[in-house]
């Protein structure tokens, strides 16, 4: 059975779902199944659903309906119906060679790993796209390899550009358009995260699966010219959860 959140008030016009404390898998699974169904069913009095690693920030268009809402989820009707039945499995292409990997020797000198270890750690396991944020499109990702762990910079660049792929603390990001930022920088993907001229501006959603996958500074520069030709196909499949 689904584990039930807690209800909270949130302004006039918003209410807060809360589950455990935790990032984990499961507990976002549950966020965003409540999101798909409230975003599905009850969109004519919704502003916007907002979710994170183990909340959802639900806001109304009129605060009248907000009391109402919370009497059908305390009523237990969406427990059955909010489990997310399929995923987006996204395969990100990232060229780790030094030139795009600004901290990666860094991180292989104090962590006492090869940078190929790095790598290859990076590229294998799958990452939960959790929530967007800090920057348009920007995708906070769960499931990095705890063995590359690595504290945020004291000091943030002041410029990192788009595509850049980075690790702070246990988590892994890519950087959607050029920003200042503290992330370690491990390698940069060619693709496009973020084009505010398409009906859907972000590449990713929260919910979705990222897979990385390394490629050579030539296939880099082939795929930066078939994207910005528009002739470029994002590798993705949707499998059953």
């Amino acid at each position: 059975m689904n584990e039930f959140p807690v209800i909270k008030p949130f302004g006039e016009q918003a209410v807060l779902l809360e589950w455990n404390n935790e990032i984990s898998f499961s507990t976002h699974k549950e966020v965003m199944g409540y999101k798909k169904f409230i975003d599905s069913n009850y969109q004519s009095i919704l502003i916007e659903t907002v979710p994170t690693y183990c909340s959802l920030a639900i806001y109304f268009k009129d605060k009248s309906v907000k009391e109402e809402f919370i009497s059908v989820l305390k009523s237990g009707i969406l427990f059955s119906e909010t489990i997310q039945k399929k995923q987006n499995i996204i395969q990100i292409p990232v060229c780790y060679d030094l030139e795009f990997g600004l901290d990666l020797a860094e991180m292989a000198e104090k962590l006492k790993i090869a940078i190929d270890e790095i790598i290859s750690r990076h590229t294998t396991p799958e990452y939960s796209v959790y929530f967007l944020g800090f920057l348009p499109g920007f995708p906070y990702l769960g499931g990095l390899d705890t063995k590359i762990a690595f504290p945020r910079k004291a000091t943030p660049r002041q410029k990192i550009s788009k595509g850049s792929v980075g690790i702070a603390g246990f988590q892994t990001g890519i950087y959607t358009v050029d920003s200042p930022g503290g992330w370690n920088i491990i390698g940069r993907s060619p693709l496009q995260f973020f084009d505010v001229t398409q009906s859907t501006p972000c590449l990713m959603s929260s919910g979705d699966v990222v897979r990385f996958y390394a490629i050579s500074r030539k296939r880099f520069d082939e795929i930066s010219k078939e994207v910005a030709n528009k002739t470029y196909k994002v590798r993705m499949e949707v499998r059953d959860v």
